[in-house]
């Protein structure tokens, strides 16, 4: 079997007015990427958001298997509370593409 040999081409773009390849060179690698810093902060709010509201779902069992008690599983924190909090989070991540 014969090898295949791989080249890599790389290529540098100068700035024609200065010279100066750092600036083009930094401005080229920011122009890259799709979102910034700001968008980044903002999904993970959101994300943080949608971990607290899966964390107020958590529990809700009974202590004795003979008795049901429904105030622990039918509770405020986890049939309203969370749910709020998890389309909130949602809200700020939509909010957050769409900047």
């Amino acid at each position: 079997m014969a090898k295949k040999k791989r080249t890599v081409v790389t290529t540098e773009q100068t700035n024609t007015d200065t010279g100066n390849k750092s600036s083009t060179d930094k401005s080229v690698s920011e122009s890259n990427l799709v979102f910034g810093r700001e968008t980044y902060k903002w999904v993970l709010i959101g994300v943080g958001l949608i971990v607290v509201g899966m964390l107020l779902m958590i529990g809700g069992f009974n202590e004795n298997p003979n008795e049901w008690d429904e105030s622990g599983i039918y509770g405020f924190r986890r049939t309203v509370l969370a749910p709020i909090v998890i389309l909130s989070g949602l809200v700020v991540n939509i909010y957050a593409l769409f900047k």
